[in-house]
């Protein structure tokens, strides 16, 4: 059924009488059935309808329009199709102006229709959940959106397809991290398409800028870094870990770019199975093992793809063409407060788990019969003493502890658990808090060494003087949650 045929704002139905496929009709066709295919594997089982807006100016396109399509002989139209997507059918009774339209009706997001070839989806965000194969931890942000006098937010990932002319794979991939950090963090301003591929344009080494022909690794984190971030380039040829470090930046929160042969996407969660894994006893391990999956969004294809580390894992409808293997490299979009990578952050906490202070100084973790399990991740002081409350830290004097002395802007933690806690009930035991605003040859960064007997912090740092280590015996401890502020779970 399609209502308000006539309008500027159409709306159909997929039902008996009205399949996606008329969507590109409905369209204008602006859209086409690439455009359409992909659209559909994302959102077909999770959309019974739509929201056709005609004439939409869409200032992303309109950016790439200006600067280059319009300097064509043959120019597209200046103007897009944008498409709404909606959980349920509508009826006439729902636009009857007495409630908002959509009241009882979930929004899943919308997607920018350009008239351009090959590629038509031009910037797209889509609700999280129409992602509902498996369980996982994904970075995601918030849009407000103005659909028919009302303004309704949706919380999920950008994404946008590239046009083979102004934006390839490199500038869409680039387009989609930049957006996603000045959507979620109010210090990072919106970049628009040419401006992205103006940043590269001094680097284009003989080569021209339009049409693209695509960028390097490091043209990638140069653009990154004249938008105030402090990008680094990670080789599996040169990283022993590569798989550890990118799995630890993703539960950062930092969205990666990874590249493979000839392409590059966006890398913002992850999914895990925590099961199989015991060690011996006094053995520990990261929980970077448990990782099954990557969460991506590859403009060639369609948003919140799995790449797994077997290629015949997951649903084929959302499984990548790639495996865990295929990435090459990956750029990380550190803020520019965090001088710590996560390999110095690593070897400097390898060094207390394995000295006298290590993990021989707790009963409860040198006797668990299957070891310990180690998490390593970046976050602010700000976000660790907001969740420190609700996750009760174990005991009430950390607790207390935490709330009252000053931590760095940035810092890396390393919390630890025993499997059967941490595997089946996400709790921990302790943590340890190293700051990431130094360097990697400064050896007293250590904030503070969490073991449920005991607690050992820095006293020296907190007036801003030499390290001082102070201690507080500990009785009553219990697990407590995990920390859950970088990444957002989403489950089946």
């Amino acid at each position: 059924m399609i209502l308000f045929e006539k309008t500027f704002f159409p709306v159909i139905n997929f039902d008996d009488s009205h399949a996606w496929e008329d969507l590109i009709t409905l369209s204008r066709e602006y859209l086409d059935e690439s455009g359409l295919s992909r659209l559909k594997m994302a959102l077909d089982g999770r959309c019974l309808s739509a929201i056709v807006e005609y004439e939409y100016i869409d200032k992303d396109y309109r950016d790439t329009f200006s600067n280059f399509h319009a300097k064509r002989f043959v120019t597209p139209p200046s103007r897009c199709v944008r498409l709404h997507f909606f959980q349920n059918h509508f009826s006439l009774e729902n636009f009857d102006n007495t409630k908002p339209f959509y009241e009882g009706n979930k929004y899943l997001g919308y997607s920018v229709i350009r008239a351009t070839r090959p590629n038509a989806v031009g910037r797209t965000f889509l609700s999280h959940t129409v992602r509902h194969d498996e369980e996982s931890h994904i970075c995601l942000c918030k849009e407000d959106v103005h659909i028919l006098g009302e303004k309704i937010t949706v919380e999920g990932f950008p994404f946008i397809s590239q046009d083979s002319d102004a934006t390839v794979c490199a500038e869409s991939a680039l387009w989609t991290i930049l957006r996603y950090l000045s959507n979620r963090y109010a210090s990072y301003s919106e970049t628009l398409p040419f401006q992205i591929t103006e940043l590269a344009a001094n680097y284009a080494q003989g080569g021209r800028v339009f049409p693209s022909t695509g960028l390097y690794s490091w043209q990638l984190a140069e653009a990154l870094r004249l938008r105030s971030v402090s990008p680094l380039v990670y080789s599996r040829r040169e990283y022993p870990t590569f798989d550890h470090l990118l799995y630890t930046y993703i539960e950062s929160g930092l969205p990666l770019l990874a590249t493979v042969k000839d392409h590059v996407f966006v890398v913002f969660g992850h999914s895990s199975e925590f099961s199989g894994v015991v060690q011996e006893r006094g053995e520990w391990v990261f929980s970077s093992i448990f990782n099954q999956s990557l969460i991506v969004n590859d403009d060639n294809c369609f948003p919140y793809q799995s790449i797994w580390k077997d290629y015949r894992r997951g649903r084929p409808s959302l499984r990548s063409e790639y495996s865990l293997k295929d990435i090459d490299e990956f750029i990380v979009p550190l803020p520019e407060r965090v001088f710590l990578p996560a390999e110095a952050a690593q070897a400097a906490i390898e060094n207390v788990i394995s000295s006298e202070a290590g993990f021989k100084n707790s009963k409860i973790l040198s006797e668990s019969r299957d070891g310990v399990i180690c998490r390593l991740f970046l976050t602010t002081g700000r976000a660790f003493k907001t969740k420190a409350r609700e996750r009760g830290m174990g005991n009430e004097q950390v607790l207390k502890l935490y709330h009252q002395i000053p931590l760095p802007h940035f810092m890396w933690v390393c919390e630890f658990g025993i499997p059967s806690e941490y595997c089946q009930k996400f709790e921990v035991q302790g943590e340890i808090l190293w700051d990431a605003t130094r360097n990697a040859h400064e050896a007293d960064g250590l904030i503070a060494l969490h073991y449920p007997e005991r607690i050992t912090f820095d006293v020296g740092a907190s007036l801003n003087k030499p390290q001082r280590l102070s201690q507080i015996e500990l009785e009553k401890h219990l697990p407590y949650p995990l920390f859950r502020s970088n990444l957002n779970p989403i489950s089946r």
